[in-house]
This record gives C-alpha cells, structure tokens and sequence, in this order.
C-alpha cells in the first residue's frame, strides 16, 4: 500500500500509522519519501483542510473521533506554514478566476471568507493565516501533552537532519522496509522537484502551471523562507500571535 489520506469522512486507523498536520507543513515530503519504499501511512488534516466544508473557517479543534488515537504530529512554524498556505490557495486550490474559484466565491463572500490575494493579508487574516495555523497545532501539542503513545515531529528538526527525523518516525511504527538515511536521500527536494515537473495526474506531486514557480506543491522547502516574503511589519505582527500560542 502507499501514502494516502484521510479526511475524517469515515473511521480513522488505530495502528499508528496516522499522521496529523496543518496544510503546508511538510506532508507531502512524508508521503513522497515513504511512497519510495511502499511504507503505508494516511494522512489527514483533522478538520483544517481547504476542502468545501473547512476553508476560510476557525478551526473547530480536535475531532472527536481522532480522540484517543495513537499518532504522529507533524508541525511547522507558523508563519512559514502560512506564507505556503498562500500559494496553496493562490495558485493551486482557488485560483482566482478558476472553476472551484466561481463555485466558491459567493459562499465564501456571505460569511466574510474570501482568500486575500496579496501575501501580507493573507497571513494576517485570521482565517488563513498564522493563527489559525498556531491554533491548530496548539490545541494538538496540548492534546499530546498528556500521551505516552503518540509522536511529535517538527518539520525544522527534521529538515536540519533529515536521516534521524525520519528514523525516528520508522522507529515508531516499527518499520524496517527502509531506513531513516535511505528515506532522506529518496526525498530530497531536488529530487522532489524533478519528480514534480515529470509527474502524472494521480501522481503525490501532482503537476500544476509549470511556468509559474510558485504554483508547484514543492516550492523552495526553505525554514525560515517567511523573511524573504513579507514586510516588516508583517514580521512583527504575526511573531506576536505566534508568541500568544506559546510558539
């Protein structure tokens, strides 16, 4: 079997094999290094997806049948994971003038949820941004807290040293199809890059406007990218909300 996800429409599993994150905060390059080697996982955004149901709307916190479960967390600083979330939005799940963007637009318009379409404002927005982002993974930080059977992983550590965040994570689950260091070296982001401009429809790293950058699923995988993309005081104001939720 390989990677999926899971978007809490039916059961969830109970062996372990469950990932949490936010959008953005590095999911794709799980699942693309354990699709690799075959190595079965799901994946799913517990509530904070950009399907119909969730975008542009606070998340609601943790979904009750996620309740209990044994899992692994992936998070990401929140305001890199925002600035991603932008070009998610932008550029691949509602681009402006697009079918899902006419479908969407009078919904979203009535409860006050459009996207912004400049960067600043998207990240300050409440309801795409960075505290929604550092809401999310508060509550689920919080939620593990109290768990002896579950697994944390900060995209950060794991990009500092790809081999041992991943070792960690098949250490786990107790998997041995392959190893933390051949796991990093199969997903490097050159190699994650080559795999999207070649890539099929159904493909994990489905090709999206080739000639636009900053539409593709793997964009720069840069920590800290966020200095490069907004203003100053951009900086400063969502440092502030990271800060309130303790990030």
């Amino acid at each position: 079997m390989t990677p999926k996800d899971d978007l809490l429409r039916g059961p969830l599993r109970r062996d372990g094999r469950l990932i949490v994150s936010y959008p953005k905060s590095g999911r794709t390059w799980l699942r693309f290094a354990m699709s690799q080697f075959a190595i079965d996982m799901t994946i799913t955004h517990a509530g904070a997806s950009t399907n119909r149901r969730e975008v542009g709307r606070p998340y609601a916190g943790i979904p009750e049948q996620a309740r209990g479960l044994p899992l692994v967390f992936l998070y990401r600083d929140p305001i890199d994971t925002a600035v991603s979330m932008f070009y998610q939005i932008t550029r691949r799940d509602l681009p402006k003038g697009s079918g899902r963007w006419y479908r969407m637009y009078l919904p979203l318009l009535l409860r006050g949820a459009l996207p912004a379409q400049e960067i600043n404002s998207f990240v300050r927005n409440p309801l795409y941004g960075v505290e929604k982002v550092c809401s999310f993974n508060r509550a689920w930080l919080d939620h593990l807290a109290q768990r002896t059977d579950c697994l944390a992983l900060r995209y950060e550590d794991m990009r500092a040293n790809p081999a041992e965040g991943f070792q960690k994570l098949l250490d786990f689950w107790g998997e041995t199809a392959a190893t933390g260091a051949e796991l990093a070296e199969a997903s490097s982001v050159d190699r994650m890059k080559a795999a999207e401009r070649g890539a099929a429809e159904d493909a994990i790293l489905k090709p999206t406007k080739q000639s636009d950058p900053e539409s593709l699923k793997v964009r720069r995988g840069k920590v800290g990218g966020y200095a490069d993309e907004l203003s100053a005081d951009t900086i400063t104001a969502c440092k502030t909300i990271a800060a309130r939720y303790g990030f």
